[in-house]
């Protein structure tokens, strides 16, 4: 098998769900780091409603691509102009075997947005300075220290 960096390997291949974040990803599919392995999308259209959907991406068209030297194709679409040893095993659509992890996607993202939006919320309602008050209020307890700092801040 030929991988992302050029050289070849003998593999034994034992396909299985990968839990990645996005810089995975772009290594693992060889694209650009601004680029989707599962649509076209330009990243300015990508969180806008769609109508009619995205384009999914076609590594079939991408390996005929990469075979037929078309690289000014290949990097049309994002892709480095590298074969992709997922290309090569038969009846795989390669962005069915990598899926977004719960770190980087759920306790990172959501849970950061959800906090600011719990303060933001507090704050209209005028009740931070409540929480505030029962934050450092609460008594010792052996599962976690007693704050030090304010609510907002931590």
């Amino acid at each position: 098998m030929v991988c992302t960096d050029e050289n070849v390997y003998l593999y034994f291949p034992k396909l299985f769900y990968l839990l990645a974040d996005h810089m995975q990803n772009a290594t693992l599919y060889a694209i650009a780091t601004n680029c989707y392995p599962v649509c076209t999308t330009s990243t300015k259209k990508i969180g806008e409603y769609s109508n009619t959907g995205y384009h999914s991406c076609c590594h079939t068209d991408y390996a005929i691509a990469y075979d037929r030297s078309e690289g000014g194709s290949l990097t049309a679409h994002g892709m480095k102009d590298i074969k992709n040893a997922l290309w090569s095993i038969p009846n795989l659509n390669p962005p069915e075997l990598v899926r977004a992890d719960i770190l980087h996607n759920v306790l990172v993202g959501i849970f950061d947005y959800l906090i600011d939006w719990i303060q933001s919320f507090l704050e209209y309602l005028e009740r931070i300075n409540a929480i505030n008050y029962v934050w450092w209020r609460l008594p010792p307890h052996f599962v976690f220290l007693v704050p030090t700092k304010e609510y907002r801040v931590v």
